[in-house]
């Protein structure tokens, strides 16, 4: 994609969006990557509070 770089214009609509697809695509990368280390932050939160509990009735 061409990019002017005193006005910041696309030099055409094919590759605006070929660049705008693109973006797209790393931007939902992004978030099942997000989701992915969210889950095994919940997971590690819920074994640490397991060990916690059973710290307690020990």
């Amino acid at each position: 994609m061409k990019i002017s770089k005193t006005k910041g214009t696309v030099s055409s609509p094919k590759s605006y969006k070929t660049g705008f697809q693109k973006a797209q695509q790393e931007y939902e990368r992004f978030l099942e990557i997000k989701n992915r280390l969210n889950q095994i932050k919940a997971y590690q939160q819920l074994k640490q509070g397991e060990l916690f509990l059973e710290l307690i009735e020990a």
